[in-house]
Order: C-alpha cells, then structure tokens, then sequence
C-alpha cells in the first residue's frame, strides 16, 4: 500500500527545514553595517558612527581651529564603567584613526602608549649606539583626550532595553580646564521568543 504525496509532502518539508537549519551559515559583512543579531550591545556600526562624529566635532572646535599650529593631543585610558566587556583600546584606536584620517593636518597624536622604546631609542641615539638624524625633544600634549562608556540595562523577561552612553572630554593640559565635552548615546532593544524562555 502506497502513502499518499499530500500525507508525505508536509513530513517532506519539515524534514528539509530541520536539516536546512543544522547546516552551517555565515556571510561576510561591512562593519558600517548593523549586525543585527539581537543583541543590546553597542557593535561596530555605532562604534564607527559615534567616531566619525567625534572627529567632526573636534576638528570643529574653536581652539583646535585656530589654533596657531595644530595642537597636540595625548590621549588618556577610557574607562569601561558598562555592564558589558568592552576592548577600549580598540575604541581609543578607531577614533584615533579616524580623526587622523578626517583632521587634514590640525592637529597631532602622541603616542604614549610607546614612550618607553621612545625613550630606549633616544638613548641608544645619544650614546651613539645606532645612527640618528638629528637630535629632537620630546613633544608635550597641550590637550588630554579621555573617556568612558557607560550602560544602563533594563529588562521584563522578556525584553532588554540597553542605554549605552560614551561620554568624552578634552582638557587642557596646562591649566586642567576642560574645553570641551560630550556624549554619544546609543540605545537598543531585544525580545525574547517564546521558545527561546
């Protein structure tokens, strides 16, 4: 006795659904895109988006503008006060590229994250160990860029609502006074399925 198509066509589909679904996916994507995975989480796109702006915002600002000759800028750790690990120094890292990449010359990091081989190579220069073209002093900041990332999380079960907030600042490095300051807000949300509980 044969089994009617129509009795075996649904057992068919489902069978080739659950086997579809066992099989590996994966994709390439752009970082300026949202991963959209469902996660609260800040990801690269704000990441990029919030740094793009800060380069905007800075190359704006007066004192960097006018200034005489482009100011140094130094930066300081960013603290990750959020409820999520977060690489900071990939954040530091972004923005200082970015605003190298959109500053046209206003104005310069140091890096001090290398000021210990910078100061090992400058020894070994001036005792004339290995050659050097010329003898150069060290540069100060004029300004300290610092930062942190904050996250306020709130959740019924079933949804997640993450307020993440990266706030920054600028301060003058010889007077302590700070010029400038503000903060970039992200805010997601996830549900639950019914399954997934």
């Amino acid at each position: 006795m044969s089994i009617p198509f129509k009795v075996i066509a649904p057992v068919l589909f489902v069978f080739a659904a659950l086997l579809s679904g066992c099989a590996q996916q994966f994709g390439d994507m752009s970082p300026e895109d949202d991963d959209n995975i469902g996660s609260t989480t800040a990801g690269s796109k704000e990441v990029k988006d919030m740094a793009q702006e800060m380069a905007r915002d800075l190359i704006a600002l007066k004192p960097i503008a006018e200034a005489a000759k482009p100011p140094t800028i130094a930066f300081a750790k960013i603290a990750n006060r959020s409820s999520e690990p977060m690489d900071t120094e990939m954040l530091q890292e972004e923005i200082r590229m970015l605003l190298l990449q959109n500053a046209s010359g206003r104005f310069s990091f140091l890096n001090r994250a290398k000021m210990q081989e910078v100061l090992n190579e400058r020894d070994m220069k001036r005792k004339g160990e290995i050659d050097s073209t010329g003898k150069k002093n060290l540069l100060g900041a004029d300004y300290f860029l610092s930062g942190s990332v904050s996250t306020i999380d709130k959740t019924d079960g079933t949804k997640r609502v993450t307020y993440s907030r990266f706030e920054f600042n600028l301060t003058d490095a010889e007077s302590s006074q700070m010029i400038w300051a503000k903060s970039y807000d992200v805010k997601k949300w996830s549900k639950k399925n019914v399954w997934d509980r």
